[in-house]
């Protein structure tokens, strides 16, 4: 009996290092990196907001499902904060709110970080992955608290929609550089993480009159862009016409190619802010290396580039570059609209389906 038992330990032990090693050697095939290495924190009301992506790569013949992703929290005393999870537990399991999940073989994909609203205490974050169910490898996020140097007015004095901002459901949050056709024009990062769609209402909280199919009936068509802070022209754009086109191939080249009409003003190292989708001609009077004064005129809006209808685009970034990062913005003295009731706000975040005006 002994003999036999001492046989069964054996055939266990030897199982136990067989698929111990397996997931060793598993884990050393997959590689994960997170952009930008320092995730801003971005305040928006009392908590923190982390917008970053994780790239996961598979150096593997192997087929990868990722079945579970964990996130330990922490504060400076590496004290356990919060934890959070998604995996394929239940009848509609919270896994399959990150839709890719499978590497076959050899392949390189995105995934937008699914747990962006953290404690301001929050130092750093502890992510495993878990691929095929056994199989987990870590990553480690300190993310850095962003202060904005400059004071920043809103870039449109009327009432305006944030048609679109940077939450987790936005386009401009979605854009996923990795995947090929846009990888292919040298985009490596997300410039538009942080950034605006912005729609004129009326007194009536509407967009347009009629059906809204020609520009003209859009309130916003035409109103006064202005800058946001003093700045200096970097880049400029006024020539595009006003339909909705652009050259998709030319974004090899000038990556501010998608906003037809622009302009980008810079305002300190690694702060620019770009307006897009500006109507035709209507920043004719400037050019590259003018200064720009706060609350200056600088174009009109538009639907020029990749726009559907006419709005302003936009963002602070770090460059004109493909390897352009954005950047969180606040914006001094506005109103918040909510309903029959509004809040003035002295100086805070705007989010996707605000009603806002600038005082």
């Amino acid at each position: 009996m002994k003999i036999i038992n001492q046989k069964i330990n054996q055939s266990f032990s030897f199982l136990a290092l067989f698929f111990g090693v397996s997931s060793m050697i598993a884990q050393s095939n997959i590689k994960i990196v997170h952009k930008p290495e320092e995730p801003l924190k971005e305040k928006i009301n009392n908590q923190n907001s982390l917008n970053f992506d994780f790239i996961i790569e598979n150096n593997s013949k192997d087929t990868l499902q990722l079945t579970r992703l964990e996130v330990l929290l922490f504060d400076k005393n590496n004290v356990l904060i919060q934890q959070k999870f998604l995996d394929n537990n239940g009848t509609a399991p919270s896994i399959n709110t990150i839709p890719n999940r499978q590497w076959n073989g050899a392949a390189k994909s995105l995934v937008f970080n699914p747990f962006p609203e953290v404690n301001t205490s929050v130092y750093k974050l502890e992510y495993t992955f878990t691929f095929n169910d056994n199989i987990e490898v870590k990553n480690t996020v300190i993310p850095t608290d962003y202060e904005q140097v400059k004071d920043f007015m809103l870039p449109l004095k009327s009432k305006l929609l944030v048609y679109d901002g940077h939450d987790l459901n936005s386009h401009h949050r979605r854009f996923d550089y990795e995947f090929t056709p846009i990888h292919q024009l040298g985009f490596t990062s997300n410039f538009m993480r942080y950034a605006y769609d912005l729609v004129v209402l009326n007194s009536e909280n509407k967009k347009f009159s009629n059906k809204g199919e020609k520009n003209e009936e859009w309130f916003g068509f035409g109103n006064d862009v202005l800058a946001v802070t003093d700045g200096e022209i970097v880049a400029l754009e006024t020539n595009q016409k006003d339909d909705k086109q652009f050259n998709i191939p030319a974004l090899k080249d000038n990556p501010l190619v998608l906003y037809g009409n622009y302009v980008v003003i810079k305002h300190s190292k690694n702060v620019y802010s770009m307006y897009g989708h500006l109507k035709n001609q209507s920043s004719a009077a400037f050019k590259i290396g003018d200064k720009i004064k706060a609350g200056q005129k600088i174009g009109s809006i538009g639907v020029s580039g990749s726009s559907f209808f006419p709005h302003l685009h936009f963002e602070i970034r770090n460059s004109i570059t493909h390897e352009a990062e954005g950047i969180p913005s606040y914006f001094n003295n506005f109103d918040l609209i909510l309903g029959s009731a509004k809040k003035t706000i002295k100086k805070g975040a705007i989010n996707t389906g605000d009603i806002i005006q600038s005082k």
